[in-house]
């Protein structure tokens, strides 16, 4: 289908809900990997969608994770096993497979309770007549779904995502006008948590240095020193509003100060005495720990050097006469017996 005609489906000026948008990393990365894994194992185009989870709080929506959906016929005749593969799925189809995805919702909210299927995604530059009939399907399935679309060919050097999300375009009054096939984008922002923005940040970067458990060890420590760089930032953050409070020379706000003092309640005692014991203590176990490992390399390293000096430098034998003598305790020269117990004699 042309950017024309696809562009068709899309409504410029339309009304929206109001809705406020919060898109999660993961089902991102998700999408991606949706799309990736299919494109590799698949030998035709295979339809990629997909449910998206999330919660729902008034008007605002937070798309948290995803599970992929299966393109068939609505009776359940597609076997659950073979969703990734061309027979499973047909890209002329445009009939959602409601048994795979009642199955797959109950087994998620097992694992996720909180959450819930807010919408569903697929991929394409632009929505179509198939992505208008699926989105129908949900609406029948899910109230007021959202319809995120990830774009494969987005530019590698435009500063924006590849997702767009949308929502059925209402009509005058507020009435769903989705029956007439038309979406309205909808505004979303980015939020992520600090164990997402440190895998996020793990991910972007890709494989570390070194082999084996090098790389290992160098991509735990780069994680961790990470991790405390981002909260050492946010504690100078709130320590520069905190001193320009006091100083006068920043706006108080007391949604803020509120929360930093709940912070600042949760963290423990510094000054009570079972804090400094248990301080104390671990502060002398770091350092018999640092005490014994240099003790243990100065060991080893004196080791070392008592081998090499006796290897340059071998003790004086107690044999006479070299390898013309004979062994301890033996005979000699004229045959005077030498180096014996007790009583014998040596030649000079």
């Amino acid at each position: 289908m042309s950017a024309e005609a696809s562009s068709s489906h899309i409504a410029p000026g339309g009304a929206t809900s109001g809705l406020t948008i919060n898109l999660h990393p993961l089902p991102i990365l998700n999408v991606s990997d949706h799309f990736n894994r299919s494109r590799l194992t698949s030998s035709g185009s295979t339809r990629i969608i997909g449910a998206l989870l999330g919660t729902e709080s008034n008007r605002e929506i937070s798309i948290v994770n995803s599970f992929e959906l299966v393109i068939g016929s609505p009776d359940g005749d597609v076997d659950m096993g073979e969703s990734s593969t061309p027979a499973a799925q047909s890209s002329n189809s445009t009939s959602l497979n409601t048994t795979f995805f009642e199955t797959r919702k109950d087994q998620f909210k097992q694992v996720f309770p909180t959450l819930d299927v807010v919408g569903w995604y697929t991929v394409g530059e632009k929505p179509t007549a198939e992505d208008v009939a699926l989105h129908q399907q949900f609406t029948d399935i899910i109230d007021t779904p959202i319809f995120l679309l990830f774009n494969p060919n987005h530019p590698a050097s435009s500063q924006t995502l590849p997702v767009t999300i949308y929502e059925s375009a209402l009509a005058e009054g507020g009435k769903d006008d989705s029956t007439d096939g038309k979406f309205v984008e909808l505004a979303y922002g980015i939020e992520t948590g600090e164990a997402e923005r440190i895998a996020v940040d793990g991910v972007s970067r890709g494989g570390m240095g070194g082999e084996g458990e090098e790389s290992t060890v160098v991509a735990n420590l780069t994680t961790q020193r990470n991790a405390i760089r981002m909260l050492y930032e946010r504690v100078a953050v709130l320590l520069q509003y905190i001193t320009g409070v006091i100083n006068k020379t920043a706006k108080p706000d007391h949604n803020i100060l509120r929360q930093v003092s709940a912070l600042v309640a949760t963290l423990p005692t510094m000054d009570a005495r079972e804090f400094r014991d248990e301080l104390t203590t671990d502060y002398d176990d770091v350092q018999l720990t640092a005490y014994l490992t240099t003790l243990t390399k100065q060991l080893s390293a004196l080791s070392d050097y008592a081998d090499k000096h006796n290897l340059l430098h071998p003790p004086p034998s107690d044999d006479f006469g070299g390898s013309h003598g004979g062994s301890r305790g033996g005979r000699g020269y004229g045959g005077f017996e030498y180096g014996g117990g007790g009583g014998g004699r040596r030649r000079r």
